[in-house]
């Protein structure tokens, strides 16, 4: 991810899944959806020194150097407007990477659940990682110093209030430095019909909530749906999650 949030997953990660799943079952283009549940997250130290390799008498380094590596335990509800089939989707997905690993366990589980809260009564203990409820905490940062600290204050309080919740840091979406319709073409980009362009990361904050706690086991339809991650775009953002966007927050 980067360094603002280094060792915890993010949001984009997920959601980013879901949509390649969701292209390969053939769902519409930025229409997939996800709440990932947390329910352990292992960090350990990568390689500090690079495998290397003899090139013409020096030695080069054949491997980028992992700063931080790590495994999940995860459980993702997904919303797959027109994908009906649990046993594609368990198929599909464990042909998948993620945050740059491969997904390890071989025996997954896929199963349709309710619409509402209640398919979190069933769940294994684990933290779904929503975006907050509160409007004060839906800050993004690309850069802006000033803000930055007001994301550091609301996350490191010096008092810390009674049912304030777990907030953590997480990257939320992308402002970008360029106009898509005016970008100059780039050799090797990926696309020869999408422009490539350069963006910087937003940061904010979500909140990890127990799957055994009231606002989500009791969320009707209507706030269940508020509580996935999908792509929302404006302006010169695109965010994970429209509550996110300046105009909204």
């Amino acid at each position: 991810m980067n360094d603002y949030a280094a060792g915890l997953p993010s949001p984009l990660t997920f959601l980013g899944l879901a949509e390649s799943i969701g292209r390969d079952l053939g769902v519409h283009a930025w229409q997939a959806r996800v709440v990932p549940i947390l329910h352990s997250v292992h960090v350990s130290e990568g390689r500090t020194k690079p495998e290397m390799e003899n090139k013409g008498g020096s030695f080069t380094p054949i491997e980028i150097v992992e700063d931080l590596i790590g495994a999940v335990e995860v459980s993702l509800i997904l919303d797959l407007p027109g994908c009906s089939s649990a046993y594609d989707v368990g198929d599909t997905l464990l042909r998948k990477r993620i945050g740059g690993g491969v997904i390890a366990n071989k025996e997954l589980r896929v199963v349709a659940v309710a619409d509402d809260g209640t398919c979190f009564e069933r769940m294994s203990r684990g933290y779904a990682m929503v975006r907050p409820d509160q409007e004060e905490r839906r800050l993004i940062s690309s850069g802006n110093l000033r803000q930055i600290e007001r994301i550091g204050r609301i996350l490191f309080p010096e008092v810390r209030e009674p049912g304030r919740g777990w907030l953590v840091p997480v990257a939320v979406g992308h402002r970008l430095l360029e106009d898509p319709n005016t970008v100059p073409k780039r050799i090797r980009s990926r696309s020869p019909d999408i422009p490539h362009v350069f963006v910087e990361p937003c940061v904010g904050i979500a909140e990890l909530i127990s799957v055994r706690n009231a606002r989500l086991t009791k969320v009707n339809d209507a706030g269940m749906t508020d509580y996935f991650w999908n792509w929302s775009s404006h302006n010169s953002y695109i965010l994970a999650h429209p509550a996110y966007h300046p105009t909204n927050a």
